[in-house]
């Protein structure tokens, strides 16, 4: 899925049904979101990427031993 993801396909992709598990989730893995209509929790696939894969420049600049 490209684009926006909304609150109903946050909880099928993390498996969470209740919204401030989801949130919780969120947080804790740096993913930036906001609220839409009726509250509802929005996030991108731009801001999954860059919390879970990282940006480029970080991936750029590891060291590895």
């Amino acid at each position: 899925m490209n684009g926006l993801y909304s609150e109903d396909d946050l909880k099928k992709w993390t498996g969470f049904e209740q919204r401030q598990k989801i949130e919780d989730w969120l947080k804790q893995n740096k993913v930036v979101y906001t609220y839409g209509k009726g509250n509802r929790l929005l996030t991108t696939q731009s801001a999954l990427d860059r919390a879970l894969i990282g940006s480029p420049t970080a991936q750029n600049n590891e060291t590895f031993f």
